[in-house]
């Protein structure tokens, strides 16, 4: 009895949310649209790099957690061309060692959550959560030597939510 009263008044709250939560999230839709369009729905991004050919890509997170990151791409005239979720699995696993840099991973990924020294390995690690199969909080950690380049990447879960949660 107690489940099932519990149960009507979430799953509406819930519903709510999730069709709200889509409202602010940018999508295909904008494919076409120009500049002004996209920062005057979604405001300033949170990052921006320049693209080959003179365009350049807008990062824009979705909610606190930084899970879910659209990347806008805009060819120099001004247009949308493209607009994707960057951190998955799948681009993570495009992440090539020995040869992508920071600048490379920047340009795909945007900013890093976080990003730590590992003195003993003289390399830093780049910290990026995201949702590993729609639903377990994960984080891809990139580390770079002190050239920039990409030595190794590492996938395990979000401190953020493991015990207390109150890591990193």
């Amino acid at each position: 009895m107690r489940t099932s009263m519990l149960r009507r008044l979430l799953l509406p709250a819930l519903v709510a949310a999730t069709v709200l939560g889509g409202c602010s999230t940018p999508g295909p839709s904008l494919v076409g649209s120009d500049r002004a369009a996209v920062q005057s729905r979604y405001g300033a991004p949170a990052y921006r790099t320049p693209l080959a050919g003179g365009g350049e890509r807008l990062f824009y997170p979705v909610g606190s957690l930084q899970q879910e990151v659209w990347a806008v791409d805009i060819e120099a005239n001004g247009r949308v061309t493209q607009v994707r979720q960057v951190h998955t699995a799948e681009n993570f696993a495009r992440v090539r060692v020995g040869v992508d840099t920071d600048a490379d991973i920047l340009r795909e990924f945007g900013r890093p959550r976080v990003t730590q020294p590992y003195s003993m390995a003289d390399q830093v690690g780049w910290m990026y959560p995201y949702l590993e199969n729609g639903f377990l909080n994960s984080e891809m950690v990139i580390f770079f030597d002190r050239q920039g380049v990409v030595r190794r990447t590492e996938n395990g879960p979000d401190p953020r939510f493991l015990n207390d949660g109150n890591r990193r």
